[in-house]
């Protein structure tokens, strides 16, 4: 009888625990997304706009400006979705940089590094939400490509109304916060998936309990039902009052060996036990030079174990010592399952059923014997 296959847990479960983690953090991101989108909305329009109508007469042409506004507007309110980041993030980013060079190009040379310059600010906001979750690093090296073109053009086409000194005060300010959403949003992220990988971790722990406690209840269950039959054989063989010889006592003994047989077969994943339960008794019937004919027919509801022993018994006691050929049955109808075999004529009476929703019936005709049990389930 082949053993229970078991999956090996380091090997299968992992990249389901990693795939939950990812889903968990995923949805933390989402929430911090959100934010970040609406953060730069504001800015964009509570704090920049102004900005540009107040400014209006110096921006050559003003129309780029006009369009600068619509790119960061459109790119911050699609980037609130994760799957927009994740499909077109490279793409976006090339438009935001791009963007921004074109603003920082119309921008009056005396006005590059000042009030006049609103996207200075905002360009690094969508940014944030195009890189979020990925390595710091990156959405520095981006930063670096948006304010770089701004202060080289100040140095080389100057002179401008600030300080040096001052443009870059404001933009470390400015850039220090979209770092630390960066950082915020990056830890999250870890403490989401870790978080997400010690409850999966528990919930697995808890689970592999459960099947343990269930296998052992199982085990303790096989062993009682052992105990009631074999036990007492295999003592009074061991203890010499049974004599090995006589008919009876190996009649008995093959019986108990195709129970223990059953047994066996119901400690395999199947999703039909009942056929599996049987099989492993045939093949014991076979080994012994019976000839089994085996069948099956109709839809079966689930049976459950202890009534599945009590309505394979007879069908077990007569493969167990029965000689020549045999016809095994198993008939589903509704909500009945029955279990019927056909063999010669036993010389003893087959194991009587006592149990309210299973009923036999043992019928002889000449040298033949036809044993039936059914059950009805508790509809």
């Amino acid at each position: 009888m082949r053993a229970p296959e078991h999956s090996d847990p380091d090997r299968d479960d992992q990249p389901d625990v990693r795939g939950h983690a990812e889903d968990v953090a995923t949805r933390y991101m989402r929430g911090m997304r959100w934010s970040s989108a609406a953060i730069s909305l504001v800015i964009l329009y509570g704090l920049e706009l102004p900005k540009l109508l107040a400014n209006w007469d110096t921006y050559r042409p003003v129309e780029v400006q006009l369009a600068a506004l619509v790119v960061l507007t459109v790119v911050s309110a699609a980037c609130a979705f994760d799957r927009v980041v994740r499909v077109f993030r490279w793409p976006l980013i090339v438009v935001v940089l791009a963007t921004s060079i074109a603003a920082t190009l119309t921008v009056a040379p005396v006005d590059r590094l000042g009030t006049a310059h609103w996207s200075d600010e905002i360009v690094g906001w969508p940014l944030v939400l195009l890189v979020m979750g990925k390595p710091v690093a990156m959405f520095a090296g981006l930063l670096v490509a948006h304010y770089v073109p701004a202060f080289v053009l100040a140095i080389f086409n100057g002179p401008v109304d600030v300080t040096f000194a001052g443009a870059v005060n404001t933009t470390v300010v400015t850039s220090a916060f979209q770092i630390a959403v960066i950082l915020l949003a990056n830890a999250l992220r870890r403490v989401a998936v870790s978080v997400a990988r010690m409850s999966r971790e528990e919930e697995r722990a808890r689970t592999a309990d459960a099947v343990a406690s269930q296998l052992h209840a199982d085990r303790k269950d096989r062993y009682a039902a052992l105990a009631e039959t074999t036990a007492p054989v295999l003592a009074g063989l061991a203890s010499g009052t049974l004599d090995p010889g006589d008919g009876t006592v190996r009649r008995t003994c093959a019986i108990e060996a195709a129970r223990m047989r059953r047994l066996f077969g119901e400690t395999t994943a199947s999703p039909d036990p009942l056929v599996d339960e049987l099989m492993a008794c045939v093949g014991l019937a076979e080994r012994n030079g019976v000839s089994v004919r085996f069948s099956e027919r109709g839809e079966r509801p689930p049976v459950p174990v202890v009534m599945r022993r009590l309505l394979t018994e007879p069908a077990v006691a007569v493969l167990a010592t029965a000689r020549g050929n045999v016809r095994l049955t198993v008939v589903g109808a509704g909500e009945e399952v029955t279990v019927s075999v056909v063999a010669d004529s036993l010389p003893y009476d087959v194991p009587v059923v006592d149990n309210d929703e299973i009923t036999t019936s043992t019928v002889t005709t000449g040298d033949r014997m036809w044993v039936q049990a059914t059950w009805r389930g508790r509809g």
